[in-house]
């Protein structure tokens, strides 16, 4: 006999939710955690039902999560966690576990984020530590297909070296975490770069249009770095 409180199954489908994800984040459950997703029947089981929209939404507050991978040995948390502590960062940062060889990283702030991005791999007790972008479809033993690569925009009018500008043009391409100094002093005046988190998975864009339809002009986008991707193994180093 189906459960009382379960709506009745539709062999084969799914039941959808009823509420707008706009409801859905401005309910709250019992519990007082979000009221997401609707009680039914997925293939004629029992299920919680919920679009992948509702599912990003739930990840936004893990957006400036990593993942630090240890091939080999994995030091004690209590040895990982004090290694946190030592590089001096502006908040604080949980770590907790994740598997045998992987642990979670949330950092507070935007700062600390890029600073422990920017460089891939950490060393820890001599065992490093690689860093990789958490996602709601984070699998162990996957490449992470986001990741920070300099983009160069040669020919920039001056006009545009400005922190807001360049991030909003940096928005374009994926997200911009910070801008090169020499470029906020335009001391390099020949480029803009700045750092951005791509999507390696998807093609690079090779330029950006600047104006309105009257007025404007076609901005080159240089990668200097811009990985291998194989979309059937989802492994960076190789081609498909």
């Amino acid at each position: 006999m189906a459960a009382a409180w379960l709506p009745n199954p539709t062999q084969g489908d799914i039941r959808r939710p009823s509420k707008s994800f706009a409801d859905i984040v401005a309910g709250k459950d019992l519990a007082g955690g979000m009221d997401t997703g609707t009680l039914g029947y997925h293939r004629g089981e029992p299920a919680l039902v919920f679009s992948r929209q509702d599912l990003l939404g739930l990840a936004k507050p893990y957006r400036n999560a990593l993942v630090g991978m240890f091939a080999f040995n994995r030091p004690p948390m209590e040895v990982i966690r004090r290694f946190f502590v030592t590089l001096g960062l502006e908040e604080s940062c949980s770590v907790g576990l994740l598997d045998a060889k992987h642990v979670l990283i949330r950092p507070e702030v935007e700062k600390d984020y890029t600073k422990l991005f920017v460089r891939c791999t950490w060393y820890i007790q001599k065992s490093p530590m690689q860093l990789s972008k958490w996602s709601i479809d984070f699998k162990a033993g996957q490449d992470c297909i986001i990741i920070p690569i300099s983009v160069n925009l040669p020919g920039l009018p001056f006009p545009f070296f400005d922190k807001k500008l360049l991030l909003k043009i940096g928005s374009l391409i994926g997200r911009p975490l910070q801008v090169d100094a020499a470029t906020l002093n335009i001391k390099r005046p020949s480029v803009a770069r700045l750092l951005i988190e791509v999507d390696v998975a998807k093609p690079p864009l090779p330029r950006v249009w600047l104006g309105d339809e009257e007025h404007g002009q076609w901005q080159k986008v240089q990668l200097e770095v811009w990985p291998s991707f194989c979309g059937h193994c989802e492994r960076i180093g190789h081609g498909e």
